[in-house]
């Protein structure tokens, strides 16, 4: 069966995350383009704030 796989084409591209690659909890909004944790990380960097 493997020899027998068909490639197909994607109609929309998996999001793929910019710093780590991962394709779960992808944000693309703002065009940030990072998953969730690098987002968590590096958030204050890219000028985000947390409020309480």
């Amino acid at each position: 069966m493997s020899e027998n796989k068909v490639k197909r084409d994607w109609k929309v591209q998996p999001k793929i995350c910019k710093k780590c690659g991962s394709h779960k909890g992808v944000i693309s909004k703002y065009g940030l383009g990072i998953c969730r944790r690098c987002f968590k990380d590096n958030a204050p960097a890219l000028g985000f704030r947390k409020y309480d």
